[in-house]
């Protein structure tokens, strides 16, 4: 896993708060896409700006948190300390069975993606090309609100592994 983490069980805020390996490097083609774009923005939380940090070295992304992951809500049996990739399947799990349930965020996340998707509106008005550095259930739940708002999907590469890019043309 990319992210950096103290061996053993954590809990989700230590997951939250963690950055990236200093092994994990993005591909070549993807940081000279990054270098060329006019604004570059990043969730608040350390890995996503770690990443952007990676991407664009030397460069300062603009920090949102309108582009945090979104907090996902676990069972009441689900105990507070797991191995990080517990924690990722369970997320993970999680999103579908909200998904598959008609329910894929609340309220409040469906409004955070909208503001964000206003805020990404504004921005490309001035920058031919921007970046944003997320992360995957949030980004699935923005690149539907982008659609919704008559935005393109362009082809993705990576799907939703580390280092994947997902592209979309404004109206």
């Amino acid at each position: 896993y990319p992210w950096v983490h103290p061996s053993g069980w954590i809990r989700r805020d230590t997951y939250d708060a963690a950055g990236i390996l200093p092994d994990s490097v993005p591909p070549p083609d993807l940081v000279a896409e990054v270098t060329r774009a006019d604004c570059l923005i990043a969730s608040d939380l350390p890995r996503a700006i770690a990443s952007a940090e990676r991407l664009a070295p030397g460069r300062t992304p603009h920090i949102s948190p309108l582009m945090r992951e979104m907090y996902l809500d676990l069972p009441r049996w689900v105990v507070a300390r797991w191995p990080l990739r517990v924690w990722e399947v369970c997320i993970t799990a999680h999103w579908f069975v909200r998904s598959w349930q008609g329910g894929i965020a609340t309220p409040e996340e469906l409004r955070r993606a909208a503001d964000a998707v206003e805020s990404l509106e504004q921005t490309s008005r001035d920058a031919a090309t921007t970046v944003v550095v997320t992360h995957g259930a949030f980004r699935r739940l923005l690149a539907m609100r982008l659609v919704e708002r008559g935005w393109t999907a362009l082809p993705r590469t990576g799907g939703y592994s580390h280092w994947s890019a997902w592209r979309f043309r404004s109206p």
